[in-house]
C-alpha cells in the first residue's frame, strides 16, 4: 500500500518555506515543495472549521439513512484521501478535518454494534483512530489527543466516564512516562519537522495532564496528593528549563510556564495562608527567579541569550542568502559561432584571426 504524502525532503522544503517567507517562491518555482499545497495558520484554523461545517451538513443529510456514521465515515475518509492523493493538500485543515471526524465515525459506528460495555476499550479504540489521523495527515495535535485519549482509557479502567472512581494515580503515571520519553526522545533530530513538533507535543501537555489528573484525585489523602503533585510540578519546571536553554527548544521552555502555573495551583491548595499574602510570596519568588535567570542567561555567547540582538537585519540576511543559494545558476554562455567573410590581417579563412 502506498500512502501519499510529502517525503522527507519535500516537508523539509515546506518548513524551511513556512519559515522563512522570503523563500516560498524559490522553493516553488524550483518544484522542492513537490507541488503540495499548504496554506497560513489562520487559513488552515478557517479550513478545520469549514471541514467540521461540512461534516455536520453530511450528518443531517445522512440522519435518517441505515449506519449513517459508518456511511458517513467512508465517504468522509475517501473525500480527504482525494484531496490528499489528487490534490496534493498538505495541512489546509479541511482534510484535516474530514479525516478526523470521518475516522472517528467509523470506530463509533462500530463501538455501536458492539455489545460490550467497557468503557476503557472504547476510549482506547477512538485514541487509536485519532493517532492514526495525526500519523496519516503528520499532525502533532492529532497525536498528542490521542496520548491525552489514552490516559483516560487508563483512568476509567473498571470505571466510568460519567461518575464513580477513576484511576487517577495511574493515569498521571503513564503521563509522566510519555512526557520523560518524548524529553528523551527530542534530543535526537529526527529527518521530518512534524516528528520532532509530535514529540514536542507530548513533552507540552503532558506534564500539565498529569497534574491534571492528581489533583482530581478522589482519595483520602488530598494533602500528600497535592504534595505529589508539587512536586512533580517542580521537577518537571527545572527539568523543562534546562533543556530549553541548554537544548535551545522552544517547546521545553513552554511547557515551563504551563509547570509553573502548575506550582502555583498546588501550592495554593497546600499553604493555608490568605490570599494576599500567597500573591506576594509568589511574586516575590517568580520576580527572584527571573533576576537569577537574566543574570546567568546575561554573558552567554552560545545557546539563548538575554541580551538583545544587536543587528535586527540577521534574519533578512539569513532569507536573502538562501534566495541567493536557492536561486538556479545562471547557464554559460553559448559558443560563439563560425563568422565568414574570412579571416584578418591575411588569415587563413573564417574566424582566422591571424
Amino acid at each position: 500500500m502506498i500512502i501519499v504524502r510529502p517525503t522527507v525532503s519535500e516537508e523539509r522544503w515546506l518548513a524551511l518555506a513556512d519559515r522563512y517567507p522570503a523563500l516560498q517562491a524559490s522553493v516553488e518555482q524550483l518544484g522542492k515543495g513537490g507541488g503540495w499545497k499548504t496554506s497560513t495558520w489562520l487559513g488552515r484554523c478557517l479550513g478545520f472549521v469549514l471541514g467540521l461545517a461540512g461534516t455536520g451538513m453530511l450528518a443531517g443529510v445522512l440522519s435518517y439513512a441505515p449506519a449513517p456514521w459508518l456511511v458517513g465515515g467512508l465517504m468522509l475518509v475517501v473525500v480527504a484521501e482525494w484531496m490528499v492523493a489528487q490534490r496534493r493538500v498538505f495541512r489546509s485543515g479541511v482534510e484535516e478535518a474530514l479525516y478526523l471526524c470521518g475516522t472517528v465515525a467509523i470506530v463509533v459506528e462500530l463501538l455501536v454494534w458492539s455489545t460490550g460495555n467497557n468503557n476503557a476499550l472504547d476510549v482506547a479504540l477512538i485514541a487509536t483512530a485519532v493517532l492514526l489521523v495525526g500519523w496519516r495527515l503528520l499532525n502533532p495535535l492529532f497525536t498528542t489527543l490521542a496520548a491525552a485519549g489514552y490516559s483516560l482509557a487508563i483512568a476509567v479502567i473498571d470505571g466510568s466516564l460519567f461518575g464513580g472512581s477513576m484511576y487517577t494515580r495511574e493515569a498521571a503515571a503513564a503521563c509522566v512516562l510519555l512526557a520523560v520519553g518524548a524529553l528523551v526522545a527530542g534530543g535526537r533530530k529526527w529527518r521530518r519537522p512534524s516528528h520532532d513538533r509530535m514529540f514536542d507535543g507530548l513533552v507540552i501537555a503532558m506534564p500539565w495532564l498529569a497534574h491534571g489528573w492528581l489533583v482530581q484525585y478522589n482519595g483520602s489523602s488530598t494533602v500528600a496528593t497535592h504534595g505529589v503533585a508539587l512536586a512533580m510540578a517542580l521537577a518537571f519546571l527545572v527539568v523543562n528549563l534546562f533543556v530549553g536553554v541548554k537544548r535551545r527548544q522552544h517547546a521545553p521552555l513552554i511547557g515551563t510556564l504551563g509547570n509553573l502555573a502548575c506550582v502555583a495551583y498546588s501550592t495554593y491548595r497546600l499553604m493555608p495562608w490568605p490570599m494576599h499574602w500567597q500573591l506576594i510570596a509568589a511574586g516575590a519568588v517568580l520576580l527572584a527567579v527571573v533576576v537569577l535567570l537574566e543574570r546567568l542567561l546575561r554573558h552567554r555567547s552560545k545557546g539563548i541569550t538575554s541580551r538583545a540582538i544587536e543587528e535586527s537585519s540577521s534574519v533578512d540576511f539569513v532569507q536573502v542568502v538562501g534566495a541567493v543559494h536557492l536561486s538556479p545558476a545562471a547557464g554559460s554562455p553559448a559558443p560563439a559561432g563560425v563568422q565568414g567573410q574570412g579571416g584578418e590581417f591575411g588569415g587563413g579563412g573564417a574566424s582566422g584571426r591571424f
